[in-house]
């Protein structure tokens, strides 16, 4: 090792004394001087020293950031469209006398005509949730008359010491066999 490390040496001060690799456009190629050694030519491709650094990939990191822009666009670019033209051409409603014999639909109350189609397509009819907040809590009401019938019904059995724990059904006495007690010393 200590070996190359002088040869290393020995051959970059020869490089420095060799006239041909500077070229023959300095016309010193008879003189067989030196080059100043401050004044050597040194080539690093691209603007100073290149490093090869070691960095993770950002490929995926680039590849999910286009294709995130791509989406928001191509979902973007038609839903403004089309809010600039409800915007544009059909406005917002206009607050009028309502005749006689008319109920408005739920839908009509709202001013905004995206915010009226969310209302009549999307969410449901404000008698349609009545009806079904009136249904839990008939459920729920039912459920509390079971537990008060339940526990009720509990405590008298506790005060009478009667229930299910305290009861057997009787067995019909054609079903018994007395032969055994006809004669116990057989």
């Amino acid at each position: 090792m200590v070996g190359m490390s002088v040869l290393r040496v020995a051959a970059g001060f020869a490089a420095r004394l060799n006239p041909f690799k500077q070229g023959f456009s300095n016309g010193r190629l008879l003189t067989r001087t030196t080059p100043k050694t401050e004044s050597a030519a040194v080539r690093y491709g691209s603007h100073g020293k290149q490093m090869f650094v070691f960095k993770p990939s950002d490929y995926y990191d680039r590849r999910f950031l286009h294709l995130l822009r791509y989406y928001i666009l191509l979902t973007g670019i038609p839903v403004a469209a089309i809010i600039t033209y409800i915007n544009v051409f059909i406005g917002e409603a206009e607050l009028a006398e309502i005749p006689e014999n008319y109920v408005p639909e739920h839908w009509e109350y709202y001013k905004h005509p995206i915010t009226r189609w969310i209302a009549r397509n999307l969410y449901d009819p404000p008698e349609k949730n009545y009806e079904k907040m009136m249904a839990l809590i008939e459920i729920e009401s039912e459920k509390a008359e079971m537990r008060r019938t339940q526990m009720d019904v509990r405590k008298l059995m506790r005060e009478k010491g009667d229930g299910p724990w305290y009861h057997y059904e009787t067995m019909d006495k054609s079903l018994i066999d007395y032969s055994p007690k006809s004669t116990p010393d057989n």
